[in-house]
């Protein structure tokens, strides 16, 4: 997949070109080709409702290529057509297992559904039977974005490999029992297809002949769950009469036991099947039909132990790891769906058999979302033989709950009456339908690893996420402020940990509220893709999403466990951003008082970084400019470390490292979005003492003697500030950004800081005055300020960051902080 298509079904957008017609699609059948050269076809109705199907077609025999056919002939088709759906579907360059076609395809599929409909359709369904009905189930968890409900029929929902692996236990024990000298009789690694299945069906016909041969193939059935009535237009055996169900066991034996595996192999590379560490018995005993095996073996007599005894001493089948992974990509869905599903099966079919369905229930029960499933059935032998009424009975329950968000009464009797209404309402015949309430039994080959859920989207509000669900997600989960890639190491050592992730965009104009409110828009989110809430939450970020995170937990959402700001505001947005206005006043002021520098009330973005650098040239290239520097640095506490982390000594040095990060320090990039969402400016002056705001930034001797040594005069500037037109501010804009960002300490989860102590952009002063509020409020065993030694603004390793999260879980956990001193955690960090 790539470009246009994949990001137009996996982020569930439409094409400018589609959402811009205005048009009604064009009645009529569409074909054409994809770019991968399969054909397809979109059938537009007199009519369209605004409903997609995307049908999928079973296992392809017969020559590639050929036309696609865009769903059930007949009377299906007719009626879906006279009721307005828009019908789409593909035909592979490939016959055979054609799963991955489908499912890379599909989005090329679904953009020229949407060029020839001319707009987005209000549901897409993905449907199919058999092989199509498996890749159906798939394509709803591949492609959440745009698939808003799926119809699997008669499909393998328990994925191919648990399928095939069903299909080499009967294989196993029918050669084993009956052929164990057979070379022909191939299990996995096919090599002759047509030889294979002619060796095993002489083997079958000579064992049926006789009492023995029966009850080994009646063994060989059970291990495979083949039901005892499988054949059209016969009667039910009796639940006593096994004889008669080993017949109709034996028909089927060769489709659903020896079914084609040699082009399935070929496509993943290698054997997918295995059956180490099976105990037939036990099999056996689970299947469901060990009732009618017993009988049989007793009255062949022979004996079921000493055959249970040759399976168990027999040498195994081992599966190749690449093939198995892909099978399982193409496809064994995980249950993880985000949009309802119906399935519906036969309950004497052989391929799957009806056990698949439990086993997909159960998968979708364990990821937390059964209430998005219902599963309907037919008490009748067959594979996919679903009259016209059931399928579309079928169909219309799945559009009612995609409809309304509530499933209707999907009982048999409920959908016998709907098909029944339906079929009254249409000129179109579609006959009657049979549905039944049953009890489904296990599927005892189900095989359902936890896999990795990546997926990309967009918020209501445009904004993107992208999430991820490790396999072994332990119920925690992080929300990640202003991330829209998780292929950082530290993403990796949480996805390690069992922590589930989501990170999502920022707005560009430091609209911190819309950041704030997405945290939760993210945490819902989340949940909807893991399956289930999580038990644990924490937020973390950097920078802008440093002081978000801070912001998230003042606010408290009921979702949140604990947070981890990093390098961001602690002292609140007022005061950090009136800091940075008390250097730029002082140094305009000083440095050129007609200089073009705004400070507040940005005008040109460009053209203050213009002004400001202006200033700080002018500065550096005079000994008093320089002194003037430290004096401006020396308010908002701007830092000067060398590249260890260490202080610097020397004072030109120093001042070399203030007018260096005077840009960063000051954030007029920063400032001018910011104000523009508060609605004015929330910085001001006006009421400043200078003199006092020196001695108060902990600097007076290092700005005493930078004017010692350029010969200025400290006093005479102090008081030119004392003196100069001051900055106001805007009220209901500070009332904005007050009621957004200051903090007042009162926590109600865990916080671990993290600071450098060389951050230009807010000084380590900025989580002292943070933790200062959080102690005044009584709180202050909730908090934890870490520094690492380093110059930079959010300059931190690997090891620097994954600690800080790890005392931060470790908390939320335990409910005690560990050791938070220095040694302590770089101690932890080593571990």
């Amino acid at each position: 997949m790539g470009g246009l298509a994949a990001s137009v079904l996996a982020l569930g957008l439409v094409p400018t070109a589609a959402t811009s017609a205005a048009a009604a699609p064009e009645e009529g059948v569409h074909r054409g080709d994809l770019p991968s050269g399969s054909r397809y076809v979109v059938e537009v109705p007199a009519g369209w409702n605004g409903k997609l199907l995307l049908w999928n077609l079973g296992y392809i025999g017969g020559p590639p290529g050929g036309e696609a056919t865009s769903g059930p002939g007949g009377a299906t088709r007719e009626w879906l057509l006279s009721e307005g759906y828009a019908l789409a579907a593909l035909k592979p360059t490939t016959n055979g297992w054609a799963v991955e076609d489908f499912l890379e395809e599909t989005p090329d599929l679904y953009a020229e559904a949407l060029d020839v409909l001319g707009s987005e359709p209000a549901a897409t369904i993905a449907w199919g039977s058999s092989m199509g009905g498996q890749v159906s189930a798939a394509l709803a968890e591949r492609y959440p974005g745009t698939i808003d409900g799926a119809l699997p029929m008669c499909a393998s929902v328990a994925g191919g490999v648990g399928m095939l692996n069903s299909g080499l236990d009967g294989a196993f024990v029918f050669k084993t029992l009956l052929a164990p000298d057979d070379d022909a009789i191939e299990l996995v690694n096919v090599s002759d297809e047509r030889a294979r299945s002619a060796a095993a069906s002489a083997v079958l016909e000579e064992a049926r002949g006789t009492p023995e041969g029966r009850a080994r193939i009646a063994l060989a059935a059970a291990v495979a769950q083949i039901p005892g009535w499988v054949q059209q237009g016969a009667e039910r055996p009796a639940a006593d009469d096994h004889e008669a169900q080993l017949d109709q066991q034996a028909s089927v034996f060769m489709f659903s036991v020896f079914s084609p595996r040699e082009p399935l192999e070929a496509r993943a590379g290698g054997n997918f099947s295995w059956n180490t560490g099976i105990d037939y018995a036990e099999q056996l005993r689970i299947s469901g039909n060990s009732a009618q095996v017993e009988a049989l073996y007793a009255a062949a007599g022979l004996s079921l132990e000493e055959d249970l005894a040759t399976l168990a001493a027999t040498p195994r089948v081992t599966a190749d790891a690449a093939a198995v992974q892909y099978m399982l990509r193409n496809a064994t869905p995980t249950g993880r769906i985000t949009q309802p599903v119906l399935t519906l099966h036969e309950s004497g079919d052989t391929a799957p058999v009806i056990g698949q369905a439990q086993a997909y229930a159960d998968a979708v029960a364990a990821a937390g979302r059964a209430e998005l499933l219902r599963q309907t059935y037919v008490d009748r032998p067959g594979h996919c033989s679903y009259s016209p009424a059931e399928t579309v009975a079928a169909l219309d329950t799945l559009a009612e709950r995609i409809d309304t968000g509530t499933w209707p009464d999907t009982s048999a009797d409920a959908l016998e009456a709907r098909a029944a209404a339906l079929d009254a309402a249409s000129s179109v015949d579609l006959g009657a339908a049979d549905f039944a309430d049953l009890e489904v039994p296990g599927f005892v080959r189900a095989y359902y690893p936890r896999v990795d859920v990546d997926l990309e989207g967009t918020f209501a509000d445009g904004r993107r996420y992208v999430a991820h669900v490790p396999a072994d997600w332990d119920g925690t989960a992080a929300v990640l402020g202003r991330v829209t890639r998780l292929d950082r190491p530290e993403h990796r050592w949480l996805s390690e940990r069992g922590v589930a992730m989501i990170g999502y965009e920022y707005h560009a104009d430091w609209d911190l509220g819309g950041s704030r409110d997405n945290a939760t828009v993210a945490h819902d989110t989340l949940a909807r893709i893991a399956g289930a809430v999580p038990h644990t939450t924490i937020a973390t970020g950097s920078s802008q999403a440093g002081l978000t995170t801070r912001i998230i937990a003042q606010q408290a959402p009921e979702w949140l466990d604990g947070a981890a700001p990093m390098c961001g505001g602690g002292a609140g947005a007022i005061s950090m951003w009136n800091a940075k206005l008390d250097t730029t006043f002082a140094l305009r002021t000083l440095v050129d008082p007609d200089s073009p520098l705004d400070i507040t009330r940005i005008g040109d973005v460009r053209a203050e970084g213009e002004a400001l650098d202006e200033l700080v040239s002018t500065a550096v290239s005079s000994p008093l400019g320089q002194a003037r520097i430290a004096l401006a640095a020396a308010l908002s506490k701007i830092p000067a470390l060398d590249a260890d982390g260490e202080e610097l000594t020397e004072l030109a040095d120093r001042v070399e490292a203030y007018a260096e990060s005077m840009p960063l320090a000051v954030g007029a990039s920063i400032r001018a979005p910011f104000e523009e969402t508060a609605g004015g400016s929330f910085s001001w002056n006006n009421d400043v003492d200078y003199r006092e705001a020196l001695r108060d930034s902990g600097r007076i001797e290092e700005v005493r003697a930078a004017y010692a040594a350029a010969g200025g005069d400290l006093e005479a500037d102090l008081q030119a500030l004392h003196t100069a037109e001051r900055l106001t501010a805007d009220e209901d804009a500070v009332r904005y950004v007050e009621s957004l960002a200051t903090f007042d300490g009162e926590l109600a989860v865990p916080v671990v800081s993290l600071h450098t102590t060389g951050d230009p952009a807010g000084p380590t002063a900025d989580d002292d005055a943070y933790r200062s509020v959080v102690e005044h409020a009584g709180r202050g065993e909730m908090l934890r300020n870490t520094f690492v030694k380093a110059r930079g603004h959010c300059t931190f390793t690997t090891a620097e960051v994954v600690t800080a999260l790890d005392l931060l879980l470790d908390r939320v956990e335990t409910g005690e902080y560990g050791p938070a001193a220095p040694d302590a955690l770089d101690a932890r960090a080593a571990d």
